[in-house]
């Protein structure tokens, strides 16, 4: 007798946004899962979300609840598990939760994703979830369907939490694949490609417009940076794929879907410089004919020129530099880049040489931040002369920024658990220099533009329509969503009495 196999859905979080940021593919983190379930026996589906609705400045990504429960009802899963990816994501994902468990009382709810993984205990109590997988998901999610319909013994299960009676137990994430060639590629072969064609048309992703897919070459950084905490996701070693095997992914992505573009999303995809180039001169070599885009950007201080010649002849649109900060004292004493302003300006120069462009990443708002160390980012703007993206300095749980903020009373844990003010676009609600923040992000803006615009103009991916209205509407004239914006729009999207037939 052939059992069947384990269904399992697998979910997408809603959230808001103040700009038009339009990105239709489903996580990277979802395709990995299904397609290693799938060599685990199992059947997964993948239910993404589609659709964006611009409420009166606020645009929100989110299911038409009354279609995502009849799909389920028809695909009749044994296991809902959903992905909170950002922080911001909670209040969305914690009242999805409640809404799915309302309907769907017998299927047990796996959460996971690094806002759950950074508050198991407060994710767990304050939803309707029954478990959370922590951080890299693959092993921990198998083992533990497994051990739901047959022992039900999670006390040896790596990188869980789980209710027992009023307690919540927590085990820690000790366990990372080793050897990411033995993964299966993602399982794009569960979603409708034509489909997404259509959707994805006016995408953006960094350079990069229209459909694409994510390529994921290596997983972790080794580097410490005060304000990352996705070592709490991926542990703190870093693990590369072989070139081999990401040229094999490339060239079947190509053969099977005649897909052109994808965004590299490494936290660190040059740490290892021979393994860049020997990536970049397959894709030459091979004639894969694509292009590409870095958008979490490259560090300074593993490029050279021939690793810059090569990503630009291997088909990269551009790139980008997670600078920071243009004082020395910022960005290495308090933010722990470990970067010079010589590399920097040493790998820019190159691009430029190289004719590839680039684009810078600033922070603005650490507490140890002053009109001095502003002056300083100015300075290295009028230096370097490239577009930059000015992002709020975010104190994430696991990190030494967040630890900082907590122990001089900057902002209060409940706030960064509750997720609703976690936005790289505006600072944290209720720090007392909110609107000092502000001044500084709009001033480095100013003189950006001011420094750029030569830059700026010659840049398809900046001088765009897209582009300009999420500018003006992300950054000069933003929509605060506060603690009662997240409350009416979940009661209006998100009902908590919903009961769907």
């Amino acid at each position: 007798m052939i059992l069947p196999k384990t269904k399992i859905a697998l979910l997408n979080s809603p959230y808001l946004l103040n700009e038009p940021f339009y990105q239709h593919m489903p996580p990277l983190a979802l395709l990995y899962l299904a397609s290693y379930m799938e060599q685990c026996n199992f059947d997964p589906m993948i239910f993404n979300i589609e659709s964006c609705v611009n409420d009166n400045g606020i645009y929100i990504w989110n299911y038409d609840i009354k279609v995502l429960f009849a799909q389920l009802r028809t695909f009749d899963p044994d296991v809902i598990a959903i992905t909170c990816p950002y922080s911001g994501r909670w209040p969305f994902t914690q009242r999805l939760l409640h809404i799915i468990k309302n309907n769907f009382k017998n299927v047990i709810i796996i959460l996971g994703g690094i806002h759950p993984t950074s508050f198991p205990e407060y994710c767990l109590r304050s939803s309707a979830a029954d478990f959370i997988v922590l951080g890299e998901g693959e092993l921990s999610s198998v083992e533990l369907i497994n051990h739901i319909f047959t022992d039900k013994n999670y006390s040896d299960i790596d990188g869980i939490a789980y209710k027992n009676n009023s307690d919540v137990i927590v085990n820690p994430k000790t366990i990372f694949i080793d050897d990411l060639d033995s993964l299966p590629f993602p399982a794009y072969h569960l979603i409708d490609i034509k489909r997404y064609e259509h959707l994805c048309r006016n995408d953006r992703m960094s350079q990069i417009k229209g459909f694409y897919f994510w390529l994921l070459t290596s997983r972790s950084c080794p580097n410490q940076c005060t304000y990352c905490n996705m070592f709490l996701s991926h542990g703190r070693k870093w693990r590369p794929r072989s070139p081999d095997n990401v040229l094999k992914e490339i060239e079947y992505l190509v053969s099977s879907y005649n897909i052109r573009q994808f965004a590299i999303i490494d936290d660190n995809f040059t740490l290892q410089r021979d393994r860049a180039e020997q990536i970049l001169e397959g894709i030459i070599n091979r004639k894969l004919n694509i292009s590409f885009t870095t958008p979490n950007g490259l560090s300074a201080k593993t490029l050279d020129d021939n690793l810059i010649k090569l990503l630009k002849q291997a088909g990269a649109l551009g790139i980008s530099l997670a600078i920071e900060s243009g004082s020395e004292y910022m960005r290495n004493e308090i933010y722990n880049k470990r970067l010079s302003s010589e590399q920097i300006i040493n790998s820019i120069d190159l691009c430029k040489k190289h004719k590839l462009p680039v684009h810078a990443f600033f922070m603005v708002g650490a507490p140890q931040e002053t009109e001095e160390t502003i002056n300083s980012s100015i300075c290295m703007m009028k230096r370097i002369k490239i577009p930059s993206h000015i992002n709020i300095a975010t104190p994430y749980k696991g990190t030494e920024f967040y630890d900082y903020y907590i122990q001089n009373d900057i902002i209060s844990d409940e706030i960064i658990s509750h997720g609703t003010t976690i936005d790289l676009r505006v600072p944290p609600e209720n720090i007392k220099n909110y609107k000092q923040i502000l001044r500084w992000r709009s001033k480095l803006q100013f003189f950006n533009i001011l420094f750029a615009l030569k830059a700026i103009i010659t840049d398809k991916t900046f001088l765009n329509f897209n582009t300009f209205v999420r500018f003006i509407k992300g950054i000069i004239l933003p929509k605060k969503i506060n603690y009662m914006s997240y409350n009416n729009i979940l009661d209006k999207y998100l009902p908590l009495n919903y009961h769907g037939k």
